[in-house]
Protein backbone atom coordinates (compact mmCIF):
# COMPACT_ATOMS: atom_id res chain seq x y z
CA UNK A 1 0.00 0.00 0.00
CA UNK A 2 1.75 3.63 -1.19
CA UNK A 3 1.42 6.55 1.24
CA UNK A 4 -0.98 7.54 -0.68
CA UNK A 5 -3.47 4.90 -0.33
CA UNK A 6 -2.99 5.32 2.84
CA UNK A 7 -3.35 8.56 3.48
CA UNK A 8 -6.84 8.49 2.02
CA UNK A 9 -7.61 5.93 3.73
CA UNK A 10 -6.98 7.29 6.72
CA UNK A 11 -9.29 10.63 5.70
CA UNK A 12 -11.97 8.43 4.50
CA UNK A 13 -12.38 7.45 8.05
CA UNK A 14 -11.94 10.16 10.06
CA UNK A 15 -14.22 12.26 8.06
CA UNK A 16 -16.96 9.49 9.18
CA UNK A 17 -16.27 10.12 12.41
CA UNK A 18 -18.81 11.79 14.71
CA UNK A 19 -17.83 11.44 18.33
CA UNK A 20 -16.10 14.56 19.11
CA UNK A 21 -13.64 12.79 22.18
CA UNK A 22 -12.56 10.93 19.75
CA UNK A 23 -11.63 13.09 16.89
CA UNK A 24 -10.14 15.40 19.59
CA UNK A 25 -8.19 12.24 20.77
CA UNK A 26 -6.88 11.77 17.13
CA UNK A 27 -6.15 15.61 16.93
CA UNK A 28 -3.38 15.22 20.07
CA UNK A 29 -2.00 12.49 17.98
CA UNK A 30 -1.71 14.32 14.89
CA UNK A 31 -0.43 17.53 17.01
CA UNK A 32 2.66 15.42 18.30
CA UNK A 33 3.97 14.61 15.10
CA UNK A 34 4.24 17.91 14.78
CA UNK A 35 7.29 17.99 16.97
CA UNK A 36 10.64 18.04 15.77
CA UNK A 37 13.33 15.61 15.87
CA UNK A 38 15.81 18.34 17.68
CA UNK A 39 12.57 18.65 20.31
CA UNK A 40 12.02 14.54 20.48
CA UNK A 41 16.14 14.90 20.99
CA UNK A 42 16.40 17.29 23.87
CA UNK A 43 13.18 15.83 25.63
CA UNK A 44 15.16 12.22 25.50
CA UNK A 45 18.33 14.00 26.38
CA UNK A 46 16.35 16.40 29.89
CA UNK A 47 14.77 12.49 30.72
CA UNK A 48 18.17 10.94 30.61
CA UNK A 49 19.64 13.73 33.32
CA UNK A 50 16.87 13.19 35.36
CA UNK A 51 17.96 9.62 35.30
CA UNK A 52 21.18 10.61 36.51
CA UNK A 53 20.54 12.24 38.53
CA UNK A 54 18.22 10.34 40.35
CA UNK A 55 14.96 12.30 39.73
CA UNK A 56 13.20 8.95 39.53
CA UNK A 57 10.12 7.53 41.28
CA UNK A 58 9.10 4.04 41.48
CA UNK A 59 5.88 2.97 40.57
CA UNK A 60 4.75 2.45 44.00
CA UNK A 61 5.99 5.84 44.75
CA UNK A 62 3.56 7.42 41.87
CA UNK A 63 1.26 4.95 43.24
CA UNK A 64 1.59 6.15 46.58
CA UNK A 65 1.39 9.57 45.47
CA UNK A 66 -1.67 9.65 43.72
CA UNK A 67 -3.49 7.99 46.71
CA UNK A 68 -2.57 11.10 48.67
CA UNK A 69 -3.73 13.32 45.87
CA UNK A 70 -7.27 11.85 45.93
CA UNK A 71 -7.82 12.48 49.77
CA UNK A 72 -7.49 16.08 49.12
Amino acid sequence: MSTIELKNIVISKISEINDDAYLAAINTILDSKSESIEEYNLDLKKSENDIAQGNVATHNQVLEKIAQWKKR
